[in-house]
C-alpha cells in the first residue's frame, strides 16, 4: 500500500483509516476467502490495491517472478542539460532496446536538441519511449517529434494540454501517443482513438480489479498494455512482474524505478537484475505496526 505523492489524493494515514474500517466489517471472517470483497470500491486507490493484492496471492498460485523487459529511463535530474544526458547515455547497458525520455519540461528547442542527441548516440534499433506529462499543444508535439525519424519512436505518452482533443492526431503526426492520467480522469475515454497506441497503467493508483479491466478493455480495442511502477518497493514490483506472466504481458514495462530504493524489503527484487548487492532487511527489522483488528 504506497499512495504516490503528487499523484495519488490519499495518503498512507487515509489509507490505513480506510482498511480499519473496511477489516472491521468482517471481523467475523476466519478465512482470506470469508472476507467479502464488496465495498473495496469505496477505498482510496493504494488501500484497494493493497487488499486486492492481498486476497489475489492468498487466493491463487501465481507464476513465479520472472525477469521482465524494462524500458529504461534517463535520470529525470539531467533533463536540462545536454550534457548530462550525453553522460547518461554513455552508462546505459549495451543491450539497450526501450528508452524512456522525459520531455515537455522545458521548451520546445530544448527537447528537440535532447531527442537529436539520443538519435546520434544510440543504436537504430533502440525505440525511443517519449513522456510529455501533457506539456505540448499539437502543434508543439509536431515539432519535437518530427524532428527525428518517426520509426525510432514507439509512442509519445500524454502529450498534449490537459482537456485536448486527439482526434486530428493522426492528420499532424506519423507517431502513435499513449494515455496514462487521461483513462483515471475519463474512464469512459474512446480507445478506438485513431492513433492511440497503448494505455500506461499505474495499478497502485487505479487499483488491481479496475487494472484488470483496462486490460481487457485494451484488449478487445487492440491497444497495448503497459504497467508502470509509483517507486513501490521489491515485493509489489515482482508481484507487477507475476501479473505481467500472468496477463500475458510481453512488452515492454515501466518498472524501473527500483534504483531510488537503497534495500530490499524481506527478499531480494527477483524480476530485475542489477540489484543484487542491496542489502535485505528482515522482518524483524521491519517497523511493527500492530494487529489492525
Amino acid at each position: 500500500m504506497a499512495p504516490l505523492p503528487g499523484f495519488s489524493p490519499e495518503g498512507l494515514k487515509e489509507c490505513r483509516q480506510a482498511c480499519e474500517t473496511w477489516l472491521a466489517q468482517d471481523a467475523a471472517a476466519r478465512t482470506v476467502d470469508e472476507v467479502a470483497p464488496a465495498g473495496l470500491a469505496d477505498l482510496p486507490a493504494a488501500a484497494r490495491f493493497a487488499i486486492e493484492a492481498g486476497r489475489l496471492q492468498a487466493l491463487h498460485k501465481l507464476p513465479a517472478a520472472q525477469r521482465v523487459k524494462l524500458c529504461s529511463l534517463i535520470d529525470p535530474s539531467q533533463q536540462g542539460e545536454i550534457d548530462g544526458a550525453d553522460a547518461e547515455l554513455a552508462g546505459l547497458a549495451a543491450d539497450l532496446t526501450c528508452l524512456k525520455v522525459k520531455v515537455g519540461r522545458h521548451s520546445v528547442a530544448e527537447d528537440i536538441d535532447k531527442l537529436r542527441l539520443i538519435h546520434d548516440k544510440l543504436p537504430s534499433h533502440v525505440k525511443l519511449r517519449l513522456d510529455a506529462n501533457r506539456a505540448w499543444t499539437l502543434e508543439q508535439a509536431e515539432q519535437v517529434c518530427g524532428s527525428i525519424p518517426a520509426q525510432r519512436i514507439d509512442y509519445v505518452e500524454e502529450p498534449l494540454l490537459a482537456g485536448s482533443c486527439y482526434r486530428n492526431w493522426t492528420s499532424h503526426l506519423a507517431v502513435p501517443f499513449a494515455w496514462d492520467e487521461t483513462i483515471r480522469e475519463y474512464p469512459e475515454a474512446d480507445l478506438h482513438t485513431p492513433g492511440l497506441k497503448a494505455l500506461v497503467i499505474k495499478p497502485m493508483l487505479t487499483g488491481l480489479a479496475r487494472t484488470l479491466a483496462w486490460l481487457e478493455t485494451a484488449s478487445a480495442a487492440q491497444r497495448q498494455i503497459v504497467l508502470s511502477a509509483a517507486f513501490e518497493s521489491n515485493l509489489t514490483l515482482d508481484l507487477y512482474a507475476r501479473l505481467c506472466a500472468l496477463w500475458q504481458l510481453s512488452g515492454y514495462q515501466g518498472l524501473g524505478t527500483f534504483d531510488a530504493w537503497p534495500v530490499c524489503l524481506i527478499e531480494p527484487l527477483r524480476s530485475q537484475s542489477g540489484h543484487d548487492q542491496k542489502p535485505i532487511i528482515s522482518p524483524t527489522e521491519l517497523t511493527y505496526l500492530g494487529r489492525w483488528l
